[in-house]
């Protein structure tokens, strides 16, 4: 899929709406449910970083997005989060259920290495077919 690529008009106002945007919430101002409401929806979602950077981003399924649809992806680069919310650097999103965190698996025990005596040695080489016949 293909998308076309956003005006130098359309980058402005992101960049424009990024820094208002910052700017309120660093003054403490939230967004409300009703400012929320067409927010993509991001579920699943597990903390990781902006592919090629350290950047904090979010990957999860998104339903809602107004170039992407429904699909997984990658936000871009978090500026800021709150209860049930993220905003990147493109847009607000609401937060659904993060996926689920799967136990680690337990280190097998370490089991020092013994050489196979003779006899298995024998007895492997003799379960071979044409082991020892004549050439």
């Amino acid at each position: 899929m293909r998308f076309r690529r956003p005006s130098l008009e359309e980058i402005a106002e992101r960049n424009r709406s990024r820094a208002r945007d910052a700017d309120l919430l660093a003054s403490g101002w939230t967004p409300s449910p009703e400012q929320l409401a067409d927010a993509p929806l991001i579920s699943q979602w597990k903390e990781t970083t902006y592919p090629g950077t350290d950047k904090p981003s979010l990957e999860g399924f998104v339903t809602g997005h107004p170039r992407l649809g429904s699909t997984y992806a990658w936000t871009s680069p978090l500026i800021a989060r709150g209860e049930g919310w993220v905003r990147t650097e493109g847009r607000f999103y609401r937060l659904g259920e993060p996926a689920p965190t799967l136990a680690p698996e337990p280190e097998p025990e370490a089991v020092p290495y013994t050489p196979p005596t003779d006899e298995e040695i024998d007895a492997l080489l003799d379960s071979l077919p044409g082991y020892g016949d004549p050439r």
